[in-house]
C-alpha cells in the first residue's frame, strides 16, 4: 500500500491550476521544425555576442531593434520571417543558417 502520508502531502499541495504540460508538449511537436530553426538563429546570435563581447543592449543597437525583441530572439522561440533573418544577417555580416539553393533543380 502506498505511503498515505506522501499522498496526503501531494494532495494538500496540488495546484488549483490545471497543468498545461500535455498541451505545451503537443504544441512543441507540431512546431518542431521552425522551433529548431529559431534555436539555430538564437545560438548563432549568442555566439556572435560572445565573440564580439556584446551585451543584449549593444546587439539590439546593431540590429536596430529593442532589447526586449533581442530577448525574444535569444529565447529560441521567435517565429522569424525570412525577411527578418535576412535583415539580421545583413546587419551583422553573418549567416544564420545555410539553405541549399540547388535543391529541387
Amino acid at each position: 500500500m502506498p505511503n498515505s502520508k506522501a499522498i496526503d502531502l501531494l494532495e494538500k499541495h496540488r495546484s488549483s491550476t490545471p497543468s498545461k504540460f500535455e498541451e505545451e508538449a503537443r504544441w512543441r511537436l507540431e512546431n518542431e521544425t521552425w522551433l529548431r530553426l529559431s534555436r539555430a538563429v538564437s545560438l548563432k546570435l549568442i555566439d556572435y555576442m560572445q565573440s564580439h563581447e556584446l551585451s543584449r543592449i549593444e546587439l539590439a543597437s546593431q540590429l536596430g531593434v529593442s532589447q526586449q525583441y533581442v530577448s525574444r530572439i535569444l529565447s529560441g522561440t521567435e517565429n522569424f520571417s525570412l525577411k527578418t533573418i535576412a535583415k539580421i544577417e545583413a546587419a551583422l555580416g553573418i549567416t544564420c543558417f545555410m539553405v541549399d539553393e540547388g535543391a529541387g533543380t
